[in-house]
């Protein structure tokens, strides 16, 4: 077994054989011919931190004196590192940049905060991975900027799905369409995690884990960008990602480094959640109906139909996360917005009204006939009508009153739920601020941003992770020597 020394041991200077082994750091000494354990240095720590280093103590290194070993294993230990191109962020985004960037030939690191990459790419479409969709109209981004369909078709190309669908069968990544959503063959998101750790191991890049980035300046040799250590890159990509789902490692760190670097940006907000509204709906919630809703703002309207889900606290569903980005940029101005639902887009008012003259039942028994009981009694009761009263005793005054507020419900929402309850995050970096050919920052050369970092946002449906892997993609390439 080996000797467990410290560094202040007394070796003769006859030559010391260093190397890894079984996870330690392990030193051999030619005169003596004695292994020893090197306390000083633990290897994992060595491998997070100076990966480099560590590889080269995997093929064993000599050293000639034991001031030569310890100039390596102390000085060594602490040095800066240097690379490239350095990606802040480990998510989708960041490991497309990763792997573009290094397939250029660049040397690469990635620094992410979570203790592996892809966490929340784990989560995406319930562990399903809904990459894409073949639906790709503007309509399904939002942004503060009035420009940004501009933007978009630059950034993602005249052929999207192409780009997007290219990159992946290149990392072994295959893809089946369902009702117009495109999701790994598996339906596990973990094929897709797991075939860009591959690539990223394959292109050598290096990865610290667990490290918070806490700023980057820009000097004369490059970027310096400050963890647990301090990396030096010629060319930096921001994909921290948003400040959604924070247990998944959703932050605020992003936008925090693009304000220290003085990039401008829109105040960030939850997107893709429920809502809440000043209603009461605890009589109501579990209740789901098929059913458009939508809500006006100056001369725009923006209307989903699908399932609505109506909660304790207000209105959830896919039709409801789809118009929480513009609900909550309206929100922000303020203090509640009216939206309206339809529960009855299929039915006519003729044959609502004439349907109640062929039966012989109660108000709240023939609305129970279109509607689930408990949404039927909540809207006669905002009707001010009595449930029990027989259809009969009804004017088609107070028919064609009921029918009308099941076509236009009204609804004030208040606020949208927290971060930690949001698919996305709205706002970030304006994208006045960013090259959409490259991704990168006007008035920062070699930095560029990617994905949930910009001042753009999807729908449900794959929007979200198409913007960025191609993003990422096109700003890892933009690190190219030829670009």
């Amino acid at each position: 077994a080996a000797d467990s020394i410290s560094i202040d041991t007394e070796w003769k200077d006859n030559g010391f054989l260093v190397g890894i082994q079984s996870g330690r750091v392990i030193v051999y000494e030619a005169d003596t011919q004695q292994v020893y354990e090197y306390t000083d240095i633990d290897a994992a720590v060595l491998q997070k931190l100076h990966p480099s280093v560590y590889q080269d103590l995997l093929k064993n290194v000599h050293f000639d004196s034991k001031k030569e070993l310890y100039r390596y294993l102390t000085v060594r230990k602490t040095m800066k590192t240097q690379y490239d191109v350095c990606v802040v962020g480990g998510g989708a985004a960041g490991m497309a940049a990763a792997i573009a960037a290094a397939e250029g030939g660049n040397t690469v690191c990635i620094i992410d905060k979570n203790k592996k990459l892809g966490k929340k790419l784990y989560a995406t479409g319930n562990g399903r991975c809904n990459l894409a969709n073949t639906d790709m109209k503007d309509g399904h981004y939002h942004s503060s900027s009035e420009t940004y369909q501009k933007f978009l078709h630059t950034c993602l190309g005249e052929q999207p799905l192409h780009e997007m669908f290219a990159f992946l069968h290149s990392i072994g990544v295959y893809t089946r369409c369902i009702d117009g959503y495109y999701y790994p063959i598996s339906m596990q998101a973990s094929a897709v995690v797991w075939a860009l750790l591959d690539r990223i191991k394959a292109l050598q890049v290096t990865t610290y884990l667990s490290e918070t980035v806490t700023d980057i300046r820009v000097k004369k040799d490059g970027y310096h960008i400050q963890c647990n250590t301090e990396i030096i890159a010629r060319k930096v990509i921001l994909a921290c990602g948003g400040r959604s789902y924070p247990s998944l490692g959703g932050c605020a760190e992003g936008a925090r480094l693009a304000e220290k670097l003085g990039v401008k940006q829109e105040p960030q907000r939850p997107a893709l959640c429920a809502v809440m509204t000043e209603e009461n709906t605890e009589a109501v919630k579990g209740v789901r109906v098929a059913c458009s809703a939508w809500f006006e703002e100056g001369n725009t309207e923006w209307k989903q139909s699908g399932e609505l889900q109506i909660t304790e606290y207000g209105l959830s569903g896919i039709m409801i996360f789809n118009l929480s980005s513009e609900l909550g940029r309206i929100l922000s101005e303020k203090s509640s917005v009216k939206l309206y639902v339809d529960f009855l887009p299929e039915i006519e008012e003729n044959a609502f009204v004439q349907g109640s003259r062929d039966v012989n039942r109660s108000l709240y028994g023939y609305l129970n006939a279109y509607l689930p009981d408990k949404l039927a009694m909540y809207i006669l009761e905002t009707a001010c009508e009595q449930p029990k009263q027989a259809l009969t005793e009804l004017t088609e005054a107070q028919l064609h009153k009921i029918y009308h507020l099941c076509r236009r419900f009204p609804f004030h929402v208040r606020a949208l739920k927290n971060y930690e309850q949001a698919q996305v995050t709205a706002g970030g970096i304006r994208l006045t601020e960013i090259q959409p050919e490259t991704m990168e920052c006007l008035g920062h050369p070699g930095m560029y941003a990617t994905g949930e970092m910009l001042d753009i946002d999807g729908d449900c449906g794959g929007y979200n992770l198409t913007f960025a892997l191609l993003t990422g993609l096109r700003a890892g390439r933009a690190c190219h020597d030829k670009n």
